[in-house]
């Protein structure tokens, strides 16, 4: 006995291969289980570190601040502004001992540049910072040097992609660049701005470029910047904001600064003129708790399966007890079934990971997947989850399996004695819950995002071509004789000119806080948002005029302007037509109303309706608008671009599609609708291969019982009844238990859409419904099966 024992104990590993091979159909299913949820949970989980991520590549991050802008009226909270006034981070520095450095950022969005060859280029992302700026972030700089690249009042250091295309293979060092009529010289290029960071630029400026432009760095009276705080560490948030707010009570009325950590920014930022879309904290955490959830389904399969079958094993486990195997060798014999089944599920995860990956970076974005396999972060992972998945998975099965009497277990009436039926149930239900929580989850998401999409915004982005309009010095003529060649193509149905377009960021457009009734004794705290407009605008955007008219082609009168409903009702007016023909505050001197928009959603419908004011500019713009017919818009896109190269052929044609762009806005949500999707896919995918299994083994059990109720006349349809009732009550259970939890959730996720669905009782419905037909049809194949056996075979089966 004594040499049986170490034979059988160097023989383990060969041993749980042959068991793996004898019982392939539950080992397939085993390793596919556990390979799908680990693949699921890595790839969710490098999406969540890489939100997380944002910002941790400056080495100064934990000490970096942005100040912020509560605006309030009448005492009432407002809004928050992103955008702080200039002469602010001196003023802070020089009185508040904790701010060691500042640097002011300004947004100069996208421009036409042109380079020595007269070779222009449209480049986005531009801003202008003071010199500090690379102090405060630090670069990885490939030529210059970051301590004086911007100290010169015309200085500009540029990206490395940016360089590559303007300059080509020339060195860019001591260039010129001409910018809105100000010549910029290269002094240094930089590796390209990772993706994790509130604030991406291609090129940076400095700071006095923008005094060059006109705008006043001196003044309180616009709030037009970011600004960084470099702090002292260790420095309380808490007791620097209170200080901040006393700061702002000496300086301005109704708005307060207030501080940020930079780190906090992209997942819990949610404030106006961000640079950035920024993403969202409870996303985030709702998909790591969908990651856990799949690897716990996997799991949970595993076990359950294992379990089930123990009793085919217990035989096999007293044996070799009788032959001297104690109780510690035979946990080492399971378990090592266990750990292979890891080994080879762990494997096929990665391989499965390496076939989506293309995939689930055009959903999720190449940044948060570039270098996946190469990250430290990621394998560190993978062996965390290795080994807690294999010794979760393996413990429980290998003790319960290890822990039966030596001879109870030799014969048939002992089938019973390793129990756990209530705890399969529980398990079974528990997966079954988290695929219906999923899946309400996915339905609502996308009834939520064709909500938005669907409704009248008030305007009418179909088939409207937006083409950027050249950077050129007063030159309206071109513009003017550029519009009236445009409308009349074949194609083309009208060409209007506006200073921006519907869906564009805030940050394009500019605002103002001091609009006020002439004549009434009222103060403004609101932000209004304004662009100037030809008579066009209105008509081909079908913009809807609530009361007055549209501005008058061909006028003189600059005095005029255009509203829309809600800047009414900010203004105290009783109605549009008491508001029509009535003078405003606006700019420095006064503006007449016009007429009233009816109120059309400049962004998305995750955001309130802004108070618009329109300009009438009939010969300067920043884009052309071509509203196309529907016959061949192929053609007219080229016929368009024949008579821009007759006007404007040095510079680039740039236009894009009005509703692409506007449905940009949306694409957070589409990327979490797609995300969810795809891993509520996964989730019912993984359940159901635990129910084939549970289903084969209990129709196993069973098969002696239905051989005999088959002699005694019971029919195919009563077999399959007998065999899916159990597991039907159990997806019937979890349904109901779903529903109060994904009700919460789901109504948590739409409270931040400022026009939102009620979320649909169908939804639980059609979710339940498929929970159902999936187990049906999953069952039904072991069931029938059983069913249509000859009863004669089952009865022999023992």
């Amino acid at each position: 006995m004594q040499l049986i024992l170490p034979d059988m104990q160097n023989h383990s590993l060969k041993i749980a291969w042959r068991n793996l091979w004898k019982d392939r159909f539950y080992s397939i299913i085993n390793i596919t289980g556990l390979a799908v949820a680990m693949a699921a949970f890595l790839l969710i989980i490098n999406y969540v570190r890489f939100e997380n991520s944002y910002e941790n590549f400056y080495t100064k991050a934990d000490n970096i601040y942005r100040v912020t802008l509560d605006l309030y009226k009448d005492g009432a909270y407002v809004v928050t502004d992103c955008e702080t006034h200039p002469p602010m981070a001196p003023a802070v520095k020089k009185q508040l001992p904790e701010v060691k450095d500042f640097v002011r950022v300004q947004r100069i969005g996208q421009s036409e540049i042109t380079n020595t060859r007269r070779q222009a280029f449209l480049v986005d992302k531009i801003y202008a910072a003071d010199a500090s700026f690379f102090s405060i972030f630090n670069c990885h700089f490939i030529q210059g040097d970051p301590s004086t690249a911007l100290k010169g009042a015309m200085d500009a250091v540029i990206t490395q992609s940016t360089a590559a295309r303007i300059f080509g293979n020339q060195n860019p060092i001591g260039q010129t660049l001409n910018l809105r009529s100000q010549i910029v010289t290269v002094t240094g290029v930089i590796k390209d701005v990772p993706e994790n960071t509130h604030l991406k630029y291609n090129i940076l400026l400095s700071l006095n470029f923008v005094a060059k432009q006109g705008y006043d760095l001196n003044g309180w009276n616009a709030n037009n910047n970011f600004t960084y705080l470099e702090m002292a560490p260790h420095t309380s948030l808490a007791a620097f904001n209170d200080k901040l707010k006393a700061f702002s009570k000496e300086r301005l009325k109704d708005k307060i600064y207030k501080a940020e950590l930079i780190k906090d920014i992209h997942l819990h930022s949610r404030k106006t003129y961000e640079p950035e879309v920024n993403g969202d904290a409870k996303t985030v955490q709702f998909l790591l708790v969908v990651a856990f959830l799949i690897l716990l389904i996997g799991t949970i399969n595993y076990v359950n399966l294992t379990t089930a079958r123990a009793a085919e094993r217990l035989k096999e486990a007293s044996i070799k007890k009788i032959l001297g195997a104690n109780r510690w060798t035979l946990v080492k014999q399971f378990f090592t079934e266990s750990l292979l089944i890891n080994i080879m599920a762990f494997g096929l995860s990665l391989v499965l990971i390496q076939l989506c990956l293309p995939m689930y970076a055009n959903i999720v974005g190449k940044g948060a997947t570039v270098g996946i396999f190469t990250s430290s972060y990621f394998w560190t992972t993978c062996a965390a989850l290795f080994l807690l998945n294999g010794l979760l998975s393996g413990l429980y099965p290998s003790i319960a399996l290890s822990s039966v009497k030596a001879v109870s277990a030799l014969n048939r009436s002992f089938t019973n004695a390793l129990e756990g039926g209530a705890l399969r149930k529980t398990l079974v239900v528990g997966q079954f819950t988290i695929a219906s929580v999923v899946l309400v989850a996915s339905i609502i998401v996308y009834k939520q995002l064709y909500f938005m999409r669907s409704q009248d915004l008030g305007v009418n982005l179909d088939q409207l071509m937006v083409i950027k309009a050249p950077a050129l010095e007063n030159d309206s003529t071109s513009n003017a004789a550029f519009k009236i060649e445009l409308q009349q193509l074949a194609g083309v149905s009208r060409v209007a000119m506006g200073g921006a377009m519907p869906g564009m960021d805030i940050s394009d457009i500019s605002s103002t806080s001091g609009v006020t009734r002439v004549g009434a004794d009222q103060k403004s705290s609101y932000n209004y948002y304004v662009y100037g407009v030809d008579a066009d605008f209105v008509p081909a955007m079908d913009i809807k005029m609530a009361a007055g008219r549209n501005f008058i082609a061909g006028s003189l009168n600059k005095d005029e302007v255009l509203v829309n409903e809600e800047t009414v009702r900010l203004l105290g007016f009783a109605s549009p037509e008491a508001a029509v023909g009535s003078k405003i505050n606006f700019w420095g001197g006064q503006s007449v109303i016009a007429g009233v928009m009816k109120n059309y959603h400049q962004r998305s419908l995750k955001e309130a309706l802004l108070p618009m004011i329109h300009t009438y500019e009939p010969r300067y713009t920043n884009y052309f608008a071509v509203k196309m017919n529907a016959r061949d818009i192929r053609h007219t896109v080229s016929a368009v671009e024949k008579k821009w190269q007759a006007y404007f052929k040095d510079h680039p044609f740039n236009y894009f599609f009005l509703d692409d762009m506007f449905n940009q806005q949306y694409q957070s949500d589409t990327r979490l609708g797609e995300i969810v999707t795809i891993f509520s896919i996964f989730t019912i995918f993984i359940t159901c291969l635990g129910l084939l299994g549970l289903t084969a083994y209990s129709v196993s059990r069973r098969t002696r019982e239905i051989g005999i109720r088959k002699v005694l006349g019971a029919s195919v349809t009563g077999i399959i009844h007998l065999l899916t009732r159990d597991f039907i009550r159990l997806v019937v259970i979890a349904v109901v238990i779903a529903t109060p939890i994904a009700w919460w959730t789901m109504n948590k996720w739409l409270d931040d859409f400022a026009y939102r669905i009620a979320v649909p009782w169908w939804a639980f419905a059609i979710a339940g419904l498929l929970m159902m037909v999936v187990a049906v049809f999953t069952i039904s194949f072991q069931s029938m099966k059983a069913a249509l056996m000859n009863p004669i075979k089952s009865l022999r089966s023992d």
